[in-house]
C-alpha cells in the first residue's frame, strides 16, 4: 500500500510540472527528405521569422532554400 502511495504521489508531481516547453521553446520541423510535394492539408505553424507556413512540410520547402532553417515558434497561425 505505501508503494502504490508513493507512486501515485510522485506521478502526480510529474504531472503538475509544465508540458515539454514547446510553447516557449522554439522546435525544429519533422521533415523528410523523399518528400516532393506538401499535402493541401491546413496545419499552421508559426516560424521563428514570423511567417505563419499552412504546414510543416511547407516549412521544411522553405528551409531547403534556405541558408539558416526556421525553427518553429508554435503551433497555429502568429
Amino acid at each position: 500500500m505505501k508503494v502504490a502511495s508513493i507512486f501515485l504521489l510522485s506521478a502526480l508531481a510529474l504531472l503538475s510540472l509544465p508540458g515539454n516547453g514547446s510553447s516557449c521553446l522554439n522546435y525544429q520541423a519533422t521533415c523528410t527528405n523523399e518528400v516532393s510535394g506538401c499535402p493541401k492539408i491546413y496545419n499552421p505553424v508559426c516560424g521563428t521569422d514570423g511567417i505563419t507556413y499552412s504546414n510543416e512540410c511547407v516549412l521544411c520547402s522553405e528551409n531547403k532554400k534556405r541558408q539558416t532553417p526556421v525553427l518553429i515558434q508554435k503551433s497555429g497561425p502568429c
